[in-house]
């Protein structure tokens, strides 16, 4: 009798944490910041999976708090706001690794035609 009295009383306390948590309305503007700073660098190119994900996440996060539920709201935009920066991250380093591999050739090619001008007379 008294786990039963102990599962009503945890059910009564989920159900009244669930009722008094707030709209994550700060997280879901940080997940939709997050994935437009990710478009501003057009991440999709780069990485188009964690991009869809972000953008899949926000939009069930939106439905979410729509529905009122916003334990899964918070958990959907958090996760949504971390796609968009590992999308952003990556396109980031993508290009920074092709612009040093540009400069590398650059000097090569310096390099190459200096040899070759110090050599001849």
């Amino acid at each position: 009798m008294s786990r039963m009295w102990a599962n009503l009383a945890a059910a009564v306390l989920l159900a009244t944490a669930c009722a008094s948590m707030p709209a994550p309305t700060g997280e879901v503007a940080k997940a939709d910041q997050a994935l437009k700073s990710a478009e501003a660098v057009n991440a999709a190119e780069i990485d188009p999976l964690d991009m869809r994900l972000a953008r899949e996440k926000l939009e069930k996060a939106k439905l979410e708090m729509r529905d009122e539920n916003y334990i899964k709201a918070r958990r959907l935009s958090e996760s949504a706001e971390v796609d968009a920066m590992v999308a952003e991250a990556k396109a980031r380093s993508t290009r920074a690794q092709q612009a040093l591999q540009q400069l590398q050739q650059n000097a090569n090619e310096l390099k190459s035609g200096a040899s070759a001008g110090g050599t001849q007379k």
